[in-house]
Parts: structure tokens; sequence; C-alpha cells
């Protein structure tokens, strides 16, 4: 029996019944589907060639919540030239010494380096020698169109381990922050099935094109950061250059324009306009959620509750990821912000800060513990902008192991500040290794330490350790060369 559609109307006021029945036989129908699937087998067999799996051994981990020394991921090809990959930071490492093989979808593998880790978003870009990269192999082109709700979408990764896998889905939210990293990000959701693995997974519409970088998910749903968040960085590394990320040091967030008209905050009639001109942005306008302490807050003129309107003169919407934009291009100058604030217009100028991964590059292995400088994430989230030296977490034996364990909640939010050695002011990792020679020959020390986030006074005890067993090692990070330096401390006495 032959298929039945339905025309389309004849006039606007035409009724069911009034509609004409078209007929056409199965078989062809049979040769669309199998003409749709054909180009799907196809413009899958072309993204393979794109993807990579990767394994990343960290060797130097700051958080022993993080027990395994070897996990995986998932990364595409977008430059063959320069043998650029992009994947996710929390794939690459945070901070952590790590070391990378990646496959290709022909099974062949490849050692990668670390070429870029970004100090806000969750994307890091690693490079391969671009002799090892097969000739099978393509780069993914990344999109320049918007990502827009109800498109269909696929992805292939590395989820749960099984290579290449694939999923496909919808985007069902664009307007989003998910707050996986401190400053919070523009991302989209879709549906479809992430797990373990699929991080660093390109998001691809239906012509093959990159449309984002998955970082999370709900098993039932995946998250991705836009792909234009990325573009910038590559563009840089091809040309050689380094990528400079800034930021105002404001928390940008969604508000229910709804409820902003009903506190008065903005005037009904500019609300109707801002639907006018944001049609997609679904009761969602973009507040100053707070001002940062790290960053200038004495200088600050902003108010946790601003109603964002202007940047350098441009309408933002609901774009978040347009604030980083504008910020990127005024290369460190100064924005001019234009808010309402309880129902009026106001305007005011907002620094430009510089945000560095150097602390991320330098990590200091001391008896069983490992110590790191003052990183943006943490400043943004403890509102210190001090200098510093700080660690997370001992292993058993280690003797500041002690000083840890003495505190009351045992998560990845514990940290504990070193202030002084033996009356020794430690306010850097060079500060530590200066004085480690002597802690090297010694049983017994004193440690000055606070505990950040509890009641933030400074504290001390008398540890014990056996100096033939207290290993220190110096780890460096050299962006030029793309390696990690070792630096063992020996005892000398």
């Amino acid at each position: 029996m032959p298929f039945v559609l339905w025309s389309e109307f004849a006039s606007a006021g035409a009724s069911l019944s009034s509609l004409t029945p078209v007929t056409f036989d199965k078989k062809y129908v049979n040769q669309d589907v199998n003409k749709k699937e054909e180009g799907q087998r196809r413009l899958f067999d072309a993204t393979r060639k794109g993807v990579v799996t990767i394994s990343v051994t960290g060797h130097v981990i700051i958080n022993k919540l993080i027990n395994d020394k070897l996990w995986f991921g998932t990364g595409f090809i977008v430059d063959l030239e320069h043998g650029l990959i992009v994947t996710n930071a929390h794939v690459a490492g945070e901070i952590a010494v790590c070391t990378y093989e990646v496959k290709f979808g022909n099974g062949k593998t490849a050692e990668a380096k670390l070429a870029y880790i970004d100090p806000c978003y969750d994307f890091a870009i690693l490079a391969v020698d671009p002799k090892d990269i097969p000739d099978y192999c393509i780069a993914l082109k990344c999109s320049k169109e918007p990502v827009t709700v109800n498109t269909t979408v696929y992805s292939m990764g590395n989820s749960a381990n099984n290579e290449f896998s694939i999923y496909t889905g919808t985007i069902f939210d664009t307007i989003c922050t998910l707050w996986i990293k401190p400053l919070p990000e523009q991302s989209f959701q879709f549906s479809g099935l992430t797990v373990p693995g699929a991080s660093g997974s390109p998001v691809l519409n239906e012509d093959g094109e990159v449309i984002g970088l998955l970082y999370g998910g709900k098993f039932v749903s995946g998250a991705a950061l836009p792909i234009s968040y990325v573009t910038p960085v590559v563009s840089r590394l091809v040309n050689g250059e380094r990528f400079k990320r800034y930021f105002c040091g404001c928390i940008f967030d969604y508000a229910s324009l709804q409820d902003v008209v009903a506190s008065g905050a903005m005037p009904e009639d500019v609300a109707r306009e801002y639907e006018d001109t944001f049609p997609e942005a679904n009761n969602k306008i973009l507040v100053v959620s707070r001002k940062l302490t790290a960053y200038g807050s004495g200088s600050n003129p902003a108010r946790p509750g601003d109603i964002v309107w202007t940047i350098n003169g441009q309408r933002i919407g609901p774009g978040l990821k347009e604030i980083d934009r504008i910020i990127h291009e005024s290369s460190g100058k100064d924005i001019v912000v234009e808010v309402y604030r309880d129902g009026n217009k106001i305007e005011y100028t907002l620094p430009v800060y510089e945000l560095s991964v150097n602390a991320k590059f330098k990590l200091f292995s001391f008896a069983g513990t490992t110590f790191f400088e003052p990183t943006n994430e943490l400043k943004i989230n403890t509102g210190k902008s001090t200098n510093g030296v700080y660690f997370t977490d001992s292993e058993l034996g280690s003797p500041f192991y002690e000083i840890m364990s003495k505190t009351n909640n045992k998560s990845a939010q514990d940290l504990v500040q070193v202030t002084s050695i033996d009356g020794q002011k430690i306010s850097s990792i060079d500060d530590f290794v200066s004085i480690v020679s002597k802690l090297l020959k010694k049983k017994v020390f004193t440690v000055y330490f606070i505990r950040v986030g509890g009641d933030a006074q400074e504290s001390s005890m008398i540890v014990k350790h056996n100096p033939e067993f207290a290993n220190a090692v110096l780890h460096e990070f050299n962006q030029d060369e793309r390696k990690w330096q070792i630096k063992e401390i020996k005892n000398d006495g």
C-alpha cells in the first residue's frame, strides 16, 4: 500500500477534510532514507578523521581526591600544519604535571604537548608534531554561525572509553551557565547521552562543522562551550602568538527580566524594548552577580544587581559571550559599562586585568605534598589577591599531613596557606625552595599556616619528618618548548 501525505492548505481557511491526498510509492521513500543514511555515514567517516582520543598520565597532582594517575578524554584536530588539538582544561589537567598520548581514528598514536590552557574557561589546546599526524587525518572546520535552539547536533568521542562512539541530540538551551569554572561561561545544552570520557568531544551541526566543545553533562543531556570561545586562541597560536585573556573584575549571571521589572530595577517600557530587540532572550537578562575583592573592588564602581545594558556602546542582551569578546578586543584597556540601577540608567568605567596561567606552571613537591601559588580561580573563589604558597592535600606520612587532617571538612575545598616555616616568610615558591636545603637536614621544624575558608587566623604546628625520604622537586613549565623542566633539590648535608 502506498504512503499518504497531505498537501499544504490551498488557502488559510481550508479545513483538514478539504486537503488533497498525495500518494507515492514506498520505493521512493526508501531511496530517500538510504540517501540520508549514506550521507550521514560519510559525515561520520569524515568526523572520525578529525577526532582523537586522549590518554593522560598525571605525574604530579595537587588534589589527592583525584586518586587516578591515568585518565582519558577526547579532542579534535583544528589545524594540521601546527598539529593543534582542542580539548578540555580538565582533561589536560588543571594544576598538574601531565603527559599525553593521542590516538587517531585509524588507530595510530602520537605524543602530544600542552600548547595552551585557558585561565577562565574549560578548554585547552594540545600540539603534536605535524609529522606524526597520519595522512588519513583532517582538521575539523569550526562554524562561525551562532548556536540556535532546536538544532540537530551530533558528537563523537571517547565516551566511557569507547573510542569514537557517536551520539546525537537536539539543542534545547543556548543561554545558560553551569558554573563549572569560577568565571561563568555562556554554554548551550543539548539532549543526548553523555558520560565520562566524552569530555573534549566536538559538538557538530549537520554540515559537519564544530559548533561547541563538550565539557559536561547529566547522562541524558550535554553541556558545551561555544566554539567561538576557542577560535581566537587557535588563530593566535597559528600565527605564533600568545593569547592574552582579560577580565573586568565582575562576575555576570542571568536574572529573570520579569523579576527585574517587578523589583523596580528596570522600567517596564525599557524591558519591552529589550524583548523586542532580543526576542531569543527567553526572559533572561545579564546582571552583575559579584564584584571581586581580588581585582580592585575599592576602585570598582559596579554594584551587585546592576542590570547590564551596553558595554563600550554595544548592546549586550543575553550575550554573556559578547562581554568576553568585547573585553578581549579592548586588549587590556578599560571598558565603559551602561547599566540600570534602581530604575535609573547610569554609566561607569571598569578596569580590565590580564589573567595569567603562570601559577599553574610552577609546582613544588616536598615530603609528600605539592605546593602552588595563587591561581586566578583561587583569587576569584577566595577573594585573596596577595602572593602566597598553598596546598590542598598531603600523602599519608607527609609532615604536612597532620595540618590537613585537622580540617573539619575533607573536600575539594580544603586549602591551606603556608605563611612561614621556622620564622622564614613564605610568599612564593622561590621562598620555599630557598630554605628547603635546610629543611632536608632537619627532622623537626615549625610550620605557620592559615586554613583558607576557616577562621582565617594564623596557626602553627611542629612537624616531624624523615629527611632521607623527603624528596624535593621543582616543576616549571617552559611555554616556549611546551615541556616541564624538573629540578631535584638535594640534601647537601
